[in-house]
């Protein structure tokens, strides 16, 4: 009987360990990100400095040029000075240099992630248009 016990107690904490790892693995997936309190939920926000600071720009469709837009509560414009991001939306969004066009180089933010700096990624002071897919 102790050995039966045991055997169930093992298999608890075998149960509860592998919960664990299931929860922590699920708590860095992409969603894990989703719903960053410096961005709406359900949008795209760009910011104008590293690390989700400075001025921010929200959106929640396609805006082909990006000329026509200011940083929130100023008068300074968000294109070719986006820094970092946050995709708190479902789908991936792109970012491109060109506004005339809504083309050239480009950057692709997958569905709920941020970047804390476009630095990285060759992309600092760049978007001229945003197209959510």
């Amino acid at each position: 009987m102790a050995a039966a016990a045991f055997t169930a107690a093992q298999q608890a904490v075998t149960d509860n360990t592998t919960s664990g790892v299931a929860l922590a693995a699920a708590a860095v997936s992409p969603a894990a990100q989703a719903d960053n309190p410096a961005c709406p939920a359900d949008r795209v926000c760009l910011f104008e400095h590293d690390d989700f600071l400075g001025g921010r720009a929200v959106f929640d469709d396609d805006d082909s040029d990006l000329r026509d837009n200011n940083w929130e509560g100023t008068t300074r414009p968000v294109h070719n000075g986006a820094s970092s991001m946050i995709n708190n939306k479902g789908v991936s969004a792109s970012l491109r240099s060109d506004a005339a066009q809504c083309s050239g180089d480009s950057y692709t933010a997958l569905a709920d992630s941020e970047d804390r700096d476009f630095s990285n990624n060759v992309f600092d002071n760049e978007a001229s248009c945003i197209q959510i897919n």
